[in-house]
């Protein structure tokens, strides 16, 4: 099996987004002018907790976000879905009801419950959706235009539209003005599974340098710092063939700033010395399939916690797991770190 430059896509996706500035510049460049003018110019709040079934978090993943409006402070709340499918769904409108519909049960349980009856009003939820597949979205973006009825019954019935942000037709210098939105877009959009490995990272840094050096060092950053298959030493013949002589330079600066960041220095190290790193991963991928089997929801920051793990680290928690009731007993003091 060829190595895959991305592991899992919804990781990928919420880590994307969790990279500072990254959710808020996707909400201010995708949602609609009249409603971004609306939005307050605090950053918008994560929410936590994912409205999408265990079985179908492969194709696609969420993230909910709370934003208040300038003029009177109200919640508005964004539903950010991504879909790795390489062909439309038809049933997206239908699903998104479904998600919406959860996440209002979870606020109304958590929230609406504490309001007074006069005060009681559903919150407003903005549907968006990342598309990112080869083929065009044929679909229409509204609940209706998928249902079967006359004309005439359309105005009786339940309906809401959704915003589509697909990667495809967007240019690769417009996908985003946040350097790490930009350039997880353009592995998104260009980095699919399968295929040669090589020609896909050739291709990617090709398209990375044409929007600029910088660019270059941040898809190396991001190649460098995800839990993948790539090794380093593809990554510097890759390198030396667009950029000859300067591929220790790139692969220095990228690993200097993930430095910078706080990352995980033996993972750096280790990725940049080629050791391989497939039986970790594959650690970190049963550790998290066991934890979501047992507590059901898993948050980004324990997740991340896992796939950036040792060997050794990962075994230690593996056999906590065993008599675990809560992921503190299994994590404990690293939870606060």
């Amino acid at each position: 099996m060829s190595p895959r430059l991305i592991q899992r896509h919804d990781q990928f996706f919420k880590r994307l987004l969790d990279k500072p500035g990254a959710a808020g510049a996707l909400l201010r460049e995708r949602l609609p002018p009249e409603v971004v003018a609306l939005l307050s110019d605090e950053p918008p709040e994560l929410m936590p907790g994912s409205f999408i079934p265990p079985e179908l978090m492969e194709y696609r993943t969420d993230r909910l976000y709370r934003a208040c409006t300038k003029k009177t402070g109200r919640p508005v709340y964004i539903y950010a879905l991504v879909e790795h499918k390489s062909s439309p769904e038809k049933r997206a409108g239908f699903q998104l009801l479904g998600y919406i519909y959860n996440f209002l049960l979870w606020w109304e349980k958590n929230e609406g419950e504490k309001l007074k009856d006069a005060e009681w009003r559903l919150p407003a939820v903005i549907p968006l959706i990342v598309y990112h597949g080869d083929q065009e979205w044929n679909v229409p973006l509204s609940l209706t235009g998928v249902t079967d009825t006359d004309e005439e019954i359309t105005s009786y019935i339940l309906d809401f539209n959704y915003i589509l942000v697909n990667l495809e037709t967007i240019d690769d210098r417009l996908l985003s003005h946040n350097e790490a939105l930009r350039i997880g877009f353009l592995i998104l959009k260009h980095g699919k599974r399968g295929g040669n490995l090589r020609e896909t990272l050739l291709s990617l840094a090709e398209l990375a340098l044409s929007l600029g050096f910088n660019d270059l060092v941040a898809l190396i950053r991001y190649i460098l710092g995800e839990p993948n298959e790539v090794e380093s030493e593809i990554l510097r013949d890759v390198l030396k063939q667009i950029m000859p002589g300067q591929e220790d330079r790139v692969m220095s600066v990228a690993g200097e700033q993930l430095r910078n960041e706080g990352f995980n220095l033996g993972v750096i190290q280790g990725k940049t010395e080629g050791e391989a790193s497939g039986k970790t991963i594959g650690k970190a991928e049963m550790l998290l399939r066991q934890l979501r089997r047992r507590f059901k929801f898993v948050p980004s920051h324990v997740e991340d916690l896992v796939l950036k793990a040792s060997s050794e680290q990962l075994d230690e928690w593996s056999e906590v797991f065993v008599d675990a009731t809560s992921l503190n007993d299994i994590f404990g003091p690293a939870l606060s770190h």
